[in-house]
């Protein structure tokens, strides 16, 4: 006897709802997507239970007649294809024709439909086993309701998580296809409470702002652009908000949520600059391409798509988002929130009052002085390279001429005053033409900590972090310098030499004709060693054996860059961090006057390379909410 049979229709369908019903939101979706594909203006969500009990889902769309209805919960019965060639022209969300026949066999489904002129019919099934079709009283459009998910299949509810697990993956799915539609109205209550709801014919910055709204507290950036092989529309929060993780970042191909990683890796590589490590930016973003390019029949749950465009669209993606990103010049802001419960109050001598030590003047000491001395030498070093590298900032006019002073010899008993005077409008030294951009809008400028440089508008205060600012501005610099132009190199009086581990040794005997590249030669040395013979004249910092030991040994430790294109940032993040002023650099107010106008040559300053933050704005109204005055 043979061991081969055909599998019975109810095994089957069982078999085929493992793949489509994973818990309640994959039945909310499937539902759902019918309901967008019937042509509704709503659609309306109930749960009971986070689906488990209950999933109804009520629209006003076509509907279906009788004979329709018959087929509704056939296994690949479907009003959407006819031929193969229509798997190739997918405009609808559903069209395999599996869904519903996969729900109701492991749930008890009640259907209710009307069309525009017809009766209403309604349709009960339970595992498979469907009822007669009677007529019954209903209003145009389709009601499904989904009942006791799994209760034929114990081994599939056994692995469905708690209720609020499971409730937060509906609400997830639902909001997707909301923002993905906000032509059409969408409401989702769980139980008796109303979860969201939101009107039809809105904008689509409206509809994610509504669904989303705390994600975007900090702003919102829209983008759009167009290449005739693809559309990207969304919505960006700006690069102060990011997450932890993804979950912020949601991606739509023709209105359907898809996961695909290299997509979402050239929004991630947009950003790179923008973030600190381990963080994700919030967006949310449109990808509209034609039909025919898309093939979106790949998983049954038709998260995952293929695209013909794949690298046009990547590159469509991350040049679009970078390019909107630098273009806003969005600063980030402290936001103060409400204060919760009484805050005590300073009162003279008691034990919140501020105390300030007036006795003692804040002088400099020996190690302070010398130490102002050599940030002033270290600045005047920079400047060399920025002086060379300007010339090639052809996007921004704005560069006005540095004022250049010597540092003031110290007051009587080898001190000077610690804190470097304020800049005004009136006394800015060697102020030539109208400021734009920043110090356009600058009261006053000075320098608090050795760190940090405050700016004072008319709306509030601009803190900004020296070293990283800087950091931002000669990385911009150089990186335009060094894709503009062949490097020129300076031959090094007395080779330095090179302390670095075996593995380290071995990787500079193997990349030494790409450090040529990029202006570093380096030659063997006795007895196993290397020396440096020649290093870029864009390297000023002075550490030119510092910048190549670290490079190799960051590449010894695994990780090596793969192409001359990852080879040359690493040199220029390193470069730049060398050549930056540092924190504890006590800054002249001319000096704080050249940051400033160099900052405003480069098209953002708000993150350093490393995605750290550059700048901060605090408004006079925080300061407000911090002293209780609003």
């Amino acid at each position: 006897m043979g061991r081969i049979a055909v599998l019975p229709v109810e095994l089957a369908n069982k078999i085929a709802a493992g793949e489509v019903v994973e818990r309640p939101a994959s039945v909310v979706k499937e539902l759902v997507e019918n309901a967008i594909d019937a042509g509704s203006t709503r659609v309306d969500v109930l749960l009971v239970d986070a689906g488990k009990t209950l999933i109804r889902v009520a629209d006003d769309g076509c509907g279906m007649d009788a004979q329709d209805l018959g087929l509704a919960l056939a296994a690949h019965a479907t009003s959407k294809l006819t031929r193969a060639e229509d798997l190739f022209q997918i405009g609808t969300n559903g069209f395999r024709g599996e869904a519903l026949a996969s729900i109701q066999s492991v749930a008890r489904v009640h259907l209710v439909s009307r069309t525009d002129q017809g009766q209403a019919h309604e349709l009960e099934s339970q595992g498979g086993q469907t009822s007669a079709i009677r007529q019954c009283a209903g209003a145009r459009g389709t009601v499904i309701e989904v009942r006791d998910l799994f209760y034929n299949v114990p081994a599939r509810r056994r692995w469905l998580k708690g209720d609020s697990t499971e409730f937060s993956a509906c609400v997830e799915i639902l909001q997707a296809i909301a923002a993905a539609n906000p032509e059409l109205g969408f409401s989702l209550r769980h139980g008796e409470r109303m979860v969201f709801d939101v009107p039809p014919r809105q904008q689509p910055g409206q509809r994610v702002q509504a669904l989303y709204g705390e994600r975007f507290a900090g702003g919102v950036l829209e983008i759009h652009e167009y290449e005739t092989y693809g559309r990207l529309d969304g919505v960006m929060a700006p690069p102060s908000v990011h997450r932890p993780n993804s979950k912020g970042l949601l991606l739509f191909v023709n209105r359907r949520p898809v996961k695909d990683r290299s997509l979402m890796q050239a929004v991630l590589l947009a950003y790179r600059e923008f973030l600190p490590p381990a963080r994700y930016p919030v967006a949310v973003l449109f990808l509209t391409v034609e039909p025919s390019a898309v093939d979106v029949n790949v998983h049954p749950s038709k998260t995952e798509v293929r695209l013909l465009e794949h690298n046009r669209l990547f590159a469509l993606i991350k040049s679009a988002i970078a390019d909107s990103l630098i273009r806003s010049g969005v600063l980030p802001a402290i936001r103060v929130g409400g204060v919760s419960g009484p805050m005590p109050q300073a009162r003279p001598d008691g034990e919140f009052e501020p105390r300030f030590d007036l006795e003692q003047p804040r002088l400099f000491d020996q190690d302070a002085e010398n130490q102002a001395r050599d940030a002033a030498h270290r600045w005047d070093r920079a400047r060399q390279v920025l002086d060379q590298s300007a010339p090639m900032v052809t996007d921004f006019a704005v560069r006005l001429p540095a004022a250049r002073q010597e540092l003031s010899a110290p007051a009587p008993g080898g001190a000077t005053q610690a804190t470097p005077p304020v800049l005004t409008q009136a006394n800015v030294p060697g102020r030539t033409g109208a400021p734009t951009g920043l110090l356009g809008q600058a009261r006053g400028l000075f320098q608090v900590g050795a760190m940090f440089v405050v700016v004072e508008t008319s709306d509030g205060m601009v803190v900004i972090d020296q070293h990283a600012y800087h950091e931002r501005i000669l990385y911009w610099l150089l990186e335009n310098r060094i894709a503009g132009q062949p490097l020129e190199r300076q031959r090094l009086l007395v080779p330095q030499p090179l302390e670095l581990s075996l593995e380290a040794q071995a990787l500079a005997d193997g990349f030494k004709d790409e450090l040529v590249q990029f202006g570093f030669e380096l030659e063997p040395a006795q007895p196993h060693g290397f020396a440096l013979r020649a290093v870029p004249k864009y390297s000023v910092s002075g550490r030119h054996a510092e910048v190549v030991q670290e490079l190799l040994e960051e590449m010894a430790q695994g990780r090596t860059p793969t192409t001359p294109e990852q080879l040359r940032k690493s040199l220029v993040e390193m470069v730049a961090c060398k050549a930056a002023i540092k924190a504890g650099d006590v800054l002249r107010p001319e000096q704080i006057l050249d940051l400033l106008r160099l900052g405003e040559t480069v098209p953002h300053t708000f993150s350093c390379p490393h995605g750290r933050p550059t700048t901060y704005k605090l408004g006079f109204v925080d300061l407000e909410k911090i002293f209780h005055r609003r």
